[in-house]
């Protein structure tokens, strides 16, 4: 009888040990810490030039020459296709820059892991960021694809390609269910 327990615990323990590891592979820890948004800094100024991410993004997307501020730091004006929903912008009062994968789906699916200075750069990193309409930024809020998408239908196939490519990109934790789910997506939207 005795060995027969050490042998059912040798067991319990290995089950246990490939249910740690499989479940560690997808980003199911026991424990993901509370996201913070502090973590991922604010927009950074890497030029140097008084101008952040945010007025960069503004710059380099608008397709007419941009107003700036008084002390050139800020863009004020200018013209923005906004692909979330198609419509034309000319304040950027009016605009947010969308982290295309929000920061918080982003901790939940393995950026709690990541080190501080990487944080920063996928919160800055162009490849994941839309200049669109602030309300509809506010309303996609941190859902990915699954349970938000643009409403300019045009753009959905582009929007999860994109998703996708940011993903990838940092090799955030995408569980085999919620894969399959996202690989469904994209074909029916990419069609």
């Amino acid at each position: 009888m005795n060995g027969m327990n050490h042998w059912r615990r040798m067991v319990f323990a290995s089950c246990a040990l490939a249910f740690a590891v499989y479940n560690a592979s997808f980003g199911q820890p026991a424990h993901v810490p509370d996201y913070d948004r502090d973590k991922f800094g604010g927009w950074t100024d890497n030029d140097y030039d008084c101008r952040n991410t945010r007025h960069e993004l503004l710059a380099d997307l608008s397709t007419l020459p941009v107003t700036y501020s008084e002390d050139g730091c800020r863009v004020e004006r200018g013209r923005w296709y906004d692909p979330y929903t198609g419509i034309i912008f000319v304040d950027a009062s009016d605009l947010d820059i969308d982290h295309i994968v929000p920061l918080h789906w982003a901790w939940r699916h393995g950026a709690w892991r990541w080190t501080e200075d990487l944080l920063i750069e996928f919160a800055n990193n162009p490849i994941n960021l839309f200049a669109v309409d602030d309300g509809t930024n506010q309303a996609k809020g941190a859902d990915g694809p699954l349970s938000w998408l643009p409403p300019n239908e045009h753009f959905q196939c582009q929007y999860v390609l994109r998703f996708w490519r940011v993903i990838l990109s940092y090799g955030l934790d995408v569980d085999p269910a919620e894969r399959v789910a996202l690989i469904e997506q994209q074909d029916q939207l990419c069609q």
